[in-house]
């Protein structure tokens, strides 16, 4: 949870009026009213620092750290191996293309249609020339929405792909659907499972958290697939992401066309 402590070190290390700015402004752009545990801070910066910074670590560590974290690590991480790809081999007009219907991108211009009350209040254009671009996946959104202020490079979060699969939970018995004799039985049953899934990129830990397996079980799978040429897989970050080459494509869709005809 290295990444998380280093978010939190910077939340602390933020000078105490800039956060009191923001819970001020998040509040007021949402329309809510500031809830009174920080109405009763709002005149004290570093205490109201303090206390968010607490309450963000205590939720992190209670809820989320456990078993949320690791499958949205590999959900977030292989999206962000998605949109690399997809700008080197389209450019940017197919990677914004494919982020989120919000968007679109024409002649050198990023068109965002953003309802978010904070938006509207800049009007409808803003100079963000050499000021970059952050482009954020994020699991808690429906579409894509931005934050762009005079200062600062502009940011965008769209919900990253994958998504849906955090609702799967290897302990209530939901699995992936079970592949048709076709494909199971020229590469084996797990193998064929594997395959299937890796349509989007995914870690080890992720396929394991997923098939309700042990990660050196799937390791092995992999890296048969892998050798056989129907995987292919990139390091980002810490992390090896694994995800079907253009064989393993071709396999998987014609056992399922095969299936469908059987």
């Amino acid at each position: 949870m290295f990444e998380f402590r280093l978010g939190v070190d910077d939340l602390i290390a933020t000078p105490p009026e800039v956060v009191r700015t923001d819970v001020l402004t998040a509040n007021r752009s949402a329309g809510n009213a500031l809830p009174p545990v920080l109405a009763e801070l709002v005149d004290d910066p570093s205490a109201l620092t303090a206390r968010v910074a607490g309450a963000l670590e205590a939720y992190w560590t209670q809820c989320l750290a456990p078993a949320w974290w690791p499958r949205a690590r590999s959900v977030l991480e292989a999206d962000i191996a998605y949109r690399g790809r997809r700008l080197s081999e389209h450019g940017a007009e197919g990677l914004f293309a494919d982020l989120d219907g919000r968007l679109s991108w024409q002649a050198g211009v990023l068109r965002l249609v953003d309802p978010h009350p904070a938006t509207k209040a800049l009007g409808t254009t803003v100079d963000v020339a050499e000021r970059g671009l952050v482009l954020m996946p994020t699991l808690f959104a429906l579409g894509a929405v931005t934050d762009i202020t005079q200062g600062g490079p502009p940011l965008i979060t769209y919900p990253a792909r994958g998504k849906a699969t955090m609702g799967e939970d290897a302990g209530t018995g939901r699995r992936p659907p079970e592949q048709g004799s076709a494909l199971a039985g020229l590469i084996g049953a797990p193998r064929a499972r594997l395959l299937i899934l890796l349509e989007t990129p995914a870690s080890t830990t992720e396929l394991a958290h997923r098939l309700g397996v042990t990660p050196a079980a799937v390791s092995r799978h992999l890296g048969a697939l892998t050798a056989a040429g129907l995987l292919e897989r990139a390091r980002h970050g810490r992390s090896v992401l694994y995800r079907r080459s253009g064989l393993g494509d071709d396999l998987a869709t014609g056992g399922r066309r095969m299936t469908a005809n059987s």
